[in-house]
């Protein structure tokens, strides 16, 4: 019985001391890396906007789903403008995403992006 209690202890003492080792490293975030990280958390993303949209989410606020939102975009009636305004007044998103150039681009070419598959 001593000899197994030993022996397990051996393989316990030996298997921690070949155990790899974790070094936990911090990075450092600068102030304006923070704030974009922390404004982009709560948006909607150009991707999933579209989708909604497309599935009927803004209908409440004029923008039709499936078909006719296709249908839509392509006779002018809607774009990327009409969506963000849409996910704003649906609390989707904060109203300074109609001031972001970059966000209304990739909202743009999401549904172009849409459009053709």
């Amino acid at each position: 019985m001593k000899r197994f209690i030993l022996a397990g202890l051996s393989v316990v003492l030996l298997s921690a001391a070949t155990a790899p080792t974790v070094k936990a490293e911090t990075m450092a975030v600068n102030s304006n890396m923070r704030d974009r990280i922390a404004s982009s958390s709560y948006m909607l993303q150009p991707f999933n906007l579209v989708g909604l949209a497309y599935q009927g989410y803004f209908q409440e606020q004029g923008i039709p789903s499936y078909g006719a939102f296709l249908a839509a975009y392509h006779g002018g009636s809607i774009n990327a403008r009409d969506l963000v305004q849409s996910a704003i007044k649906n609390n989707r998103l904060p109203a300074s995403a109609l001031q972001d150039e970059d966000y209304l681009n990739a909202v743009e070419t999401q549904l172009m992006f849409f459009d053709t598959h």
